[in-house]
């Protein structure tokens, strides 16, 4: 089990993050769109581990 969470720029940014996730990486588990003044938040608890690779590729800033 992996827990990450990433800042986005717009609702659209973390609606393709989701995508890519669940889609692309086969990602299950607990994904929450956090909307904030400016920026989005997107809380992940994975079921399965992102190599960090994975992770580096994925756009936002890791907090």
């Amino acid at each position: 089990m992996q827990q990450f969470s990433l800042l986005l720029e717009s609702k659209d940014e973390a609606n393709e993050v989701v995508s890519m996730l669940w889609n692309k990486l086969n990602i299950r588990g607990e994904i929450e769109v956090i909307p904030l003044e400016d920026k989005v938040k997107l809380d992940v608890i994975s079921e399965k581990d992102l190599t960090p690779q994975q992770l580096e590729k994925l756009p936002g800033k890791r907090t």
